[in-house]
């Protein structure tokens, strides 16, 4: 029995891994290819951030609106359509010519990858004990950063072979390809009538497709404690990340004067920051954090945003001081970000057999996407009229901003463990 756990806990993972690593080869290559867009569409940089808008704002929509989706029809079936209907969107994304049907491309795909992540994260988080789900959780989320970084590496070689309308199709028919394998490995325990060890028994659970009316309302969702302050910080630092996603490339190619080659290349160390710091910071909390999470999300952030300040100060002294403020911004980011809308939020939204866990990911995911929304016009008005040491500024401030949010929360979290006994995280939702 073990054994079958142990084999089905490493598939799942590694299929969730891939898969979510393949979602951001369909996202991250429109920072690289933006420069090509400009030249060839004769577009502003508002204009380009408006394609951040069109795939943002969808992708943040459907997770706050639907962010029961994936509770209510499983990972299983939410991830192998989401997969299927993004990597179709963006297999026609070098056909158009039409600046306006990239942008309604951009928009399907949004759609279809706001589900991913809350139903990766269900999928995975079933098949692991409550108390090994930050590292979990953390190792998962480094998917999101190599995904990145390959993304990055494979559009910037194709771009220079190819052009740009060949840097989606490879991946589209990869993304397609992995929505039917998803479909049939991603089983939870109770489809495979196994036992996970640790894993805390939910009696009578919801089935798949019962009535909504038994799950928590978004607004109660909402008023479950800290969960508005984790809201806040998890859209801090989406919007910085989203940032450097969207727009470090083209800083450092009209600010910095590198190559777009070496822009493209370079922009990736954010992102292999990211694949260590989300697995290191996880292994962290869950041995020296796990009774006071968020004071170890605290000290994270608060780190990031001294290292987005030193990113700013050194960044006309060379090579070595961007990619070391850059590595530690990326790592400190990436890390909080992926596990406040990962293991913190699941594990809140399932406790009690509250069985929503997935609502809450998409929620806190989702707001916080909201802002990164508004990061496309706003950057691009920010560097056309004052310039990119002004835009940097401003990611200075919501990093800032994040370690401030996450301190209220850190402080709430402890009044309810006064108040209550017992573990904030176990507890919350029956506070709400």
């Amino acid at each position: 029995m073990a054994s079958l756990v142990r084999r089905q806990q490493i598939t799942v993972f590694c299929t969730a891994w891939i898969s979510y690593s393949v979602v951001y080869f369909l996202r991250k290559p429109i920072g690289i290819i933006k420069p090509s867009l400009e030249s060839e569409f004769q577009l502003s940089k508002q204009s380009l951030g408006w394609l951040d808008v069109a795939f943002l704002l969808p992708y943040a929509t459907i997770q706050v609106v639907g962010s029961q989706v994936g509770d209510r029809f499983g990972p299983r079936l939410t991830v192998a359509l989401c997969l299927s209907i993004s990597g179709t969107a963006m297999f026609t994304f070098g056909i158009w010519s039409s600046y306006i049907m990239l942008l309604v491309v951009l928009c399907f795909n949004g759609l279809a990858q706001g589900p991913c992540w809350p139903a990766f994260c269900k999928a995975v988080c079933a098949w692991y004990p409550n108390e090994k789900l930050n590292s979990v959780v953390g190792f998962l989320s480094t998917s999101v950063f190599v995904g990145g970084a390959l993304g990055t590496a494979i559009a910037v070689h194709l771009q220079s072979i190819y052009g740009w309308r060949m840097v989606f199709l490879p991946a589209s028919l990869v993304a397609v390809a992995l929505g039917l394998v998803n479909y049939c490995v991603m089983l939870t325990p109770q489809e495979k009538h196994l036992s996970v060890p640790g894993k805390e028994v939910v009696i009578n659970p919801i089935k798949i497709g019962d009535d909504m009316r038994h799950r928590m309302t978004c607004w109660q969702l909402w008023k479950i404690p800290a969960v508005p302050e984790v809201t806040a910080t998890v859209l801090c630092l989406k919007v910085v990340r989203y940032c450097m996603f969207m727009w470090l490339p083209m800083y450092l190619v009209h600010y910095l004067q590198y190559s777009v080659a070496q822009a493209g290349l370079f922009s990736t160390i954010f992102d292999v920051g990211g694949s260590m710091g989300s697995p290191l910071l996880g292994l962290i909390l869950d041995r020296k954090f796990k009774k006071n999470t968020l004071l170890g999300m605290w000290l994270c952030v608060t780190v990031s945003s001294i290292s987005m300040a030193l990113f700013a100060m050194t960044a006309r002294l060379g090579f070595l001081h961007n990619a070391l403020f850059m590595f530690i911004a990326g790592a400190t980011n990436g890390g909080a970000d992926s596990l406040l809308a990962g293991s913190v939020s699941m594990k809140m939204g399932e406790a009690n057999g509250m069985m929503s866990g997935a609502a809450l990911t998409g929620l806190i995911n989702g707001v916080g996407t909201m802002g990164a929304v508004l990061e496309g016009p706003v950057v691009g008005f920010v560097s056309d009229n004052y310039g990119w040491a002004a835009m940097l500024l401003m990611m200075i401030f919501l990093s800032a901003l994040s370690s401030l949010t996450i301190f209220r929360a850190m402080v709430i979290q402890r009044r309810v463990d006064r108040l209550s006994g017992g573990s904030y995280e176990d507890k919350a939702p029956l506070l709400a």
